[in-house]
């Protein structure tokens, strides 16, 4: 079965966003892929589809869309938006079918900056290099939504057996202490401004898109004359340009950079600091290697359990009972 729909409205950086485009830095590709790659997993997670599949990644500018050819099961998770389909209003995380006439309509809510809408099929879109994450600077692999673009879902499902919420969404909500590692630069940087990032409050500017996002707060002076090689950059590295605002690189960053680098937010922090608005405020938590690391393992266990669970929540209630053996030490009655 193939779904189609009309793009009636979409805000802003609304796109295809898939995993992220792996294994060509080198090249100088970025990875892109998804702003919160939890939420993302999680909406496809929650529809049986493979993790990283690719969805469409909805910005605070929204999405309005209509099903003008069959149906197909979908699903959300990510801020708390204010959602609506034919006006009956969902949670946040929820898995629900999208049949032909429906009108669905995602909105800025109480928190968050980005939400993903995953589909129970495959999304038809343009693919470069393995991934179909639109890369928005550059227009490669595709551009984002406007009004009056069509979306179909080939190989449709809509044989959804649990409908309504399926996680809290407060397992996704944003956090205002970012915990980093120092460095690999930080030798370019006075101790004073080492203390500074690590004690004292930044603010989320508006010069914010998918490549990086300028926080405001102390000024990071740089006290060694800049003679460092351009070199790769990690996602979540806090580099520091001449004018002492720091910048944390976020999904479409660039892949080599000649500024230093203060510090590296360590991966499992920075879904939740996507969702962050401008205007917000954050804090840094020195942390050493070790515990990166292992706040990494914890983290992906912790993911894992949640995934596992949408595995056992697909299954009904009557398929459930009959498949577990509820009379297990049961004696005869004769004896």
């Amino acid at each position: 079965m193939t779904a189609r729909f009309k793009v009636l409205h979409a805000g802003p950086f609304v796109s295809v966003q898939d995993a992220g485009r792996h294994g060509y830095r080198r090249y100088g590709v970025t990875c892109s892929g998804a702003m919160d790659r939890f939420s993302h997993a999680m909406a496809n997670t929650a529809i049986d589809q493979h993790a990283g599949n690719a969805a469409l990644e909805i910005s605070l500018g929204g999405l309005e869309i209509e099903c003008t050819e069959g149906s197909v099961v979908a699903a959300l998770a990510g801020g708390s938006f204010n959602i609506t389909l034919d006006g009956k209003q969902l949670s946040s995380c929820s898995s629900f079918i999208i049949q032909q006439g429906s009108v669905l309509r995602v909105r800025p809510g109480e928190w968050g900056s980005w939400c993903y809408l995953s589909f129970a099929g495959d999304l038809q879109s343009a693919s470069w290099l393995g991934s179909q994450s639109v890369h928005l600077n550059s227009g490669l692999c595709g551009k984002p939504l406007v009004a009056g673009n069509e979306i179909e879902i080939a190989n449709a499902r809509s044989d959804l057996k649990n409908s309504g919420n399926f996680q809290d969404a407060g397992e996704l909500k944003p956090v205002s202490t970012l915990r980093a590692v120092l460095g690999p630069q930080d030798r370019y940087f006075e101790q004073q401004s080492i203390d500074a990032l690590f004690s004292q409050e930044f603010k989320i500017t508006a010069d914010y898109n998918r490549m990086g996002v300028r926080l405001s707060g102390p000024t990071l002076k740089i006290a060694a004359a800049l003679d460092m090689p351009s070199e790769p950059i990690a996602r979540g590295s806090l580099q520091v340009p001449g004018h002492g605002d720091p910048l944390l690189l976020l999904a479409d960053h660039q892949t080599t950079g000649g500024y230093p680098k203060i510090a590296t937010v360590i991966s499992c922090d920075q879904d939740k600091f996507a969702q962050l608005r401008s205007g917000d405020s954050v804090r840094f938590e020195r942390i050493d290697v070790k515990d990166a690391v292992d706040a990494a393992r914890h983290e992906h266990k912790h993911r894992q359990t949640i995934f596992e669970s949408f595995a056992l929540n697909s299954v009904s209630l009557e398929e459930r009972l009959a498949n577990s053996n509820l009379i297990s030490g049961v004696a005869d009655a004769s004896d």
